[in-house]
């Protein structure tokens, strides 16, 4: 019977080490992806679509109602996870999601869902690896590929379409566009941004260009119709008239050679 009740006991401790095991493995998973989930996540094909064309006007249309979405670890690892998602004009388009064990990743919670949500379609989150995730829909066997950015999205577009060095057709000056929108040696600028939320007269691939670092409104900078060859840049200054939204494009262009 000492031997019988060693034997048990050891099973049991056994098994007790190996429950603990599965749980701290299980754990180790969820904190590992929720980090990776952390940040900021656009539609892989609209960044594609940007990149290949060369354009953010003619790529603005995305394959589902969200261009992109926030995650926080923070928030993951409570039973208050949300995903925030935006489009190219408005924000605060959300879906409560929570971890399922069984599947060892995020799905929409449906206990917290509202009727009245703007995502209101199950789907279930897979994290690819090398920033890619999937977002998976269930109910139509459909998915979309989001990409999650190191920076904020404004300084994706510099890098996708603008940043880099360039001479000046006009008088061989050394212009440079930073990522992080600083402007070196361009008219009097120090800050430019890409527009990405198309309206107010502005129908066409344009940036906008300030005299600070500070940036602003529209209103507040010059703004240049542009278009990206094989190497090169080349710019119109848009003569804005905000009262009326009627622009005026100018006929001389500036042409920048990409080095």
């Amino acid at each position: 019977m000492l031997i019988l009740a060693s034997c048990d006991h050891d099973r049991t401790t056994t098994v007790h080490n190996k429950v603990e095991s599965i749980t701290s493995l299980d754990n180790e998973h969820f904190i590992a992806l929720t980090d990776s989930l952390h940040g900021l996540w656009i539609s892989d094909s609209y960044l594609t679509n940007i990149e290949t064309n060369k354009s953010i006007f003619t790529s603005r249309k995305y394959e589902y109602i969200i261009r992109g979405f926030d995650l926080d670890k923070h928030t993951l690892q409570t039973d208050t996870a949300c995903l925030v998602g935006f489009t190219d004009h408005e924000g605060g388009i959300s879906s409560p999601i929570r971890y399922d064990k069984n599947k060892g990743l995020f799905v929409v919670d449906s206990a917290r869902l509202s009727e009245y949500s703007s995502l209101p379609d199950p789907f279930e989150l897979s994290y690819l690896g090398n920033n890619m995730l999937k977002m998976y829909f269930p109910n139509t066997n459909t998915a979309h590929r989001y990409r999650k950015l190191s920076a904020d999205l404004e300084t994706e577009f510099r890098r996708l379409l603008i940043s880099g060095n360039y001479t000046a057709a006009y008088d061989k000056s050394n212009i440079q566009f930073d990522d992080n929108g600083q402007v070196t040696n361009f008219l009097d600028f120090k800050y430019y941004e890409l527009i990405a939320d198309f309206g107010e007269g502005i129908e066409y691939d344009a940036i906008v260009f300030f005299k600070d670092m500070k940036g602003g409104n529209w209103s507040d900078g010059k703004i240049y119709k542009y278009e990206i060859g094989e190497r090169s840049l080349q710019l119109q200054h848009v003569l804005t008239n905000w009262e009326t939204m009627e622009h005026v494009i100018s006929d001389e262009i500036l042409l920048l050679v990409r080095e």
